[in-house]
């Protein structure tokens, strides 16, 4: 169990950037934090870029989303990939504290009225593999941050292939029916709930948890979306 020891370690000893490799200067080193890109002017619903003074995409406007806000940090390209692929396939869980760190503010701005967070469930095969959900750390350290508390409240039904190798069709297929509400916070009064989850592209995913915890939730009001970053296809 490597990855509870580094864990453990990451407290103890100073961490490395990931970007550059200096020591003693947290995950991301001032330096590094310096070059990386913000986006000021997106969709408020998934996060698309935008350049003209409506606030929601052409998507968005004919789709009509099914949650109550959206806020993420980048777009997922130069050093947000190296931040992600370090969080989900390197080991190193802790930079979720870095990510929920960056997402405080923005998450406070939005003035959202919070009762749990809770994140999207990873298959037990995946679990085994990376040895942690990179969305359940996430959505534990954002609840620090934001002092609110956090838990599962989704369990996923059947192993669904990884969407990135998929069409828009065949991710929509893939996930349809793939999660459940857990049976003991059936009755729980649950009314605005933040789901929590690392990459955002097409929505397939999120829109499957919302439409799950929508029809099983029965004092449910709102729904909020974070995701670390934003794929553009």
């Amino acid at each position: 169990m490597r990855h509870y020891l580094d864990f453990i370690l990451d407290f103890i000893f100073p961490s490395k950037c990931i970007l550059c490799g200096r020591y003693g200067l947290g995950y991301v080193c001032p330096e590094c934090f310096s070059k990386f890109k913000i986006p000021d002017k997106y969709c408020k619903f998934c996060g698309r870029p935008l350049t003209g003074i409506s606030e929601i995409c052409y998507n968005c406007n004919k789709e009509n989303p099914i949650w109550d806000g959206f806020e993420f940090l980048g777009y997922y390209d130069d050093m947000w990939e190296t931040i992600i692929k370090n969080l989900k396939f390197r080991n190193k869980p802790n930079v979720a504290k870095f990510i929920a760190d960056l997402a405080k503010d923005k998450i406070l701005n939005k003035k959202w009225d919070i009762d749990l967070i809770t994140y999207v469930p990873l298959s037990s095969k995946r679990i085994v593999e990376r040895g942690y959900n990179q969305s359940e750390y996430l959505a534990y350290f954002l609840s620090k941050s934001l002092k609110k508390p956090y838990g599962p409240l989704l369990s996923l039904n059947k192993d669904i292939k990884p969407q990135k190798t998929l069409s828009l069709k065949e991710r929509k297929e893939n996930v349809k029916g793939a999660f459940s509400l857990k049976e003991e916070v059936k009755d729980l009064p649950y009314r605005n709930i933040l789901i929590v989850d690392d990459v955002y592209t097409t929505g397939a995913t999120l829109r499957e948890c919302v439409y799950t915890l929508k029809n099983n939730i029965k004092f449910l009001d709102k729904i909020y979306i974070f995701v670390a970053v934003r794929a553009l296809l």
